[in-house]
């Protein structure tokens, strides 16, 4: 496993933003047919829903950095499944100004407890579980909720419907 402390410092990673392509892994987490987006403060995609992911570790295996975004991103422990979309996304917000270019690998992931409460870290503003594909999303957020089993304006494959109230 990658060592968790050692970080580039920001002015060399500013520096690597702006020449070369970053490795991410993203995480659909899904919970009883629904899957967890959470609301970024940082650039790139500020203010938008996002399934949480982030940076590959030097060392880091693929499925080692699903886990520990899951974690350190929602508090959720997580079994990690499949890689269910590939992709690469270009933003011209990245951190200072600069633009971002990444290459995304997008997993399957379920959480280790029934009682999944996400715990956000300082880099989200807020948290809500989707059933369904909204028409504001970013395509690739889209991609990886389809890949999950998401449809635009259905449940996702399998989830039972809520039942209402009878009053």
């Amino acid at each position: 496993m990658a060592d968790m402390d050692q970080w580039v410092p920001e002015p060399l990673y500013r520096e690597f933003i702006a020449r070369l392509p970053i490795a991410c892994v993203d995480v659909a987490i899904v919970h009883r047919g629904a899957v967890l987006l959470v609301k970024r403060k940082d650039h790139p995609a500020r203010g938008q829903w996002w399934v949480p992911g982030g940076r590959v570790r030097k060392g880091e295996k693929l499925r080692e950095t699903a886990a520990r975004k899951a974690r350190e991103e929602t508090g959720l422990e997580c079994h990690v499944g499949p890689i269910v979309h590939t992709a690469e996304t270009i933003f011209p917000d990245g951190p200072g100004g600069i633009p971002v270019h990444s290459i995304n690998a997008c997993f399957f992931l379920y959480p280790t407890h029934s009682a999944a409460r996400p715990r956000l870290d300082r880099h989200h503003a807020a948290a809500k579980w989707v059933r369904t594909i909204a028409e504001d999303l970013h395509p690739y957020v889209v991609r990886c909720l389809e890949a999950a089993g998401l449809e635009r304006g259905r449940t996702a494959a399998g989830a039972r419907p809520r039942r209402r109230k009878r009053s």
